[in-house]
């Protein structure tokens, strides 16, 4: 059998496992400002199940988040493994507001929200850093697995 046909069909194969492992990520997200309003905040994964959101964790983030921007935040925060940067990286599938916000909620910017476009560095996450994010905000976190870049495009 050709390479190309076997590379392919690896992908192929490996594409699927990567979906099978990432069911329980979010199928929607919801505003922070959404979360906040709710009674029992929580979000439908893809596999069905409920992701529940802890009422504390939640206004633990409204205390950092100032309001005007509570709409512009989605839960939960998507931190995804990328194998193909490297052993334990992960990065932040979302917007430039969300990646911005997991920086303060660690620590890592003195930069006030208003200011958070100026902020040009691309945030990688250590399995430290990850762990913080989970001891801190454990109900807002959702860790899966990124799709290598090569394979992407074909997604």
């Amino acid at each position: 059998m050709p390479q190309d046909v076997l590379d392919r069909a690896f992908d192929a194969v490996l594409k699927e496992e990567i979906r099978k492992l990432n069911t329980h990520l979010p199928r929607n997200r919801k505003t922070l400002e959404q979360l906040l309003s709710e009674d029992e905040p929580h979000v439908e994964a893809i596999d069905g199940s409920q992701i529940p959101f802890k009422k504390e964790e939640l206004a633990e983030l409204a205390r950092i988040v100032p309001e005007k921007f509570h709409k512009k935040i989605h839960l939960p925060f998507l931190i995804l493994r990328r194998m193909d940067l490297g052993k334990s990286i992960y990065a932040v599938s979302g917007s430039k507001i969300e990646e911005f916000t997991i920086k303060k909620m660690l620590e890592l910017t003195a930069l006030p929200f208003e200011e958070f476009e100026k902020d040009k560095e691309i945030l990688y996450l250590y399995r430290p850093y990850v762990s913080q994010l989970v001891r801190g905000f454990h109900s807002l976190v959702v860790i899966g697995f990124g799709v290598p870049e090569e394979l992407r495009s074909q997604i």
